[in-house]
């Protein structure tokens, strides 16, 4: 399942009594298919990964219907900006400048501005071609499965590969989400799905919890992307040292909810 943030059209907000709410997994798959057939996933298929693999012709996305040399050369160069500015922040450059976007995808300063309605339209499709990267990488195969321990593992791996994957495009996502209501509209849709899956993950623990929905907020927090970035980019610390502090703070959390049982 692909859900992506964003949309070319002003979005209608979900109605959800609480976002910070469990849902149940079929409603959160509800959602996101609502994300989907309201126009927030602006892309039939993944961009290519990269200018090399669309200058080979490889995976030209394009929402029109004419395959006209022009409406052709226009979409190449409409990905390539994105993939540019994509490839961009990935690189470290989270505020790239028009002429810097331009000058990586090939096509001049002033067309970045026919491609687009403006700069903040741009950043949301980099924002969405990002989400349909990383979405496959959120999924737990055996969700629910196991011992505590090996839940913890996997919660706390699958949270991490995600967060290391998209680091600098989500830094840039929750700057940017202040000033475009789509992106804000993306992360918010993202949150229900991953705070479901937590509940699901943690069923017996979250059964066992005197305020599951407190309990649920800490595990939310202690794994969020804000964490993440505050330990990797203030604290200075690796993977290692991310993942020690995580699977301490959960098995702090849970541990006595299943020796309850």
């Amino acid at each position: 399942m692909q859900a992506a943030l964003g949309s070319t059209a002003t979005p209608t907000r979900l109605e959800h009594r609480e976002w910070a709410a469990t849902v149940s997994t079929a409603d959160a798959a509800a959602i996101t298919e609502q994300i989907i057939d309201r126009g927030m996933s602006s892309f039939t298929a993944p961009l290519p990964r990269d200018l090399a693999d669309l200058a080979a012709g490889n995976d030209v996305v394009t929402t029109g219907n004419e395959f006209d040399g022009r409406s052709l050369r226009r979409s190449r160069n409409r990905t390539a900006v994105i993939i540019s500015l994509f490839q961009l922040i990935r690189e470290g450059s989270l505020d790239p400048s028009v002429p810097e976007i331009a000058d990586r995808a090939g096509v001049s300063h002033r067309s970045v501005f026919r491609y687009f309605d403006d700069l903040n339209d741009l950043v949301r499709l980099t924002v969405d071609h990002a989400v349909h990267e990383t979405m496959p990488l959120r999924a737990i195969t055996d969700l629910g499965v196991g011992p505590l321990e090996r839940r913890i593992d996997v919660y706390v791996e699958t949270r991490l590969r995600v967060h290391s994957t998209a680091y600098a495009v989500s830094r840039v996502a929750h700057i940017k989400a202040q000033k475009i209501p789509a992106i804000e509209e993306g992360l918010r849709a993202l949150t229900v799905i991953t705070r479901s899956q937590l509940a699901e993950h943690f069923a017996p623990e979250c059964d066992h919890s005197p305020d599951r929905e407190m309990l649920l907020d800490a595990l939310m927090v202690l794994t969020s992307f804000e964490a993440y970035d505050y330990q990797r980019r203030l604290l200075g610390h690796g993977l290692e040292r991310i993942r020690h502090v995580w699977h301490s703070s959960f098995a702090a959390q849970l541990n006595p909810l299943t020796s309850a049982e």
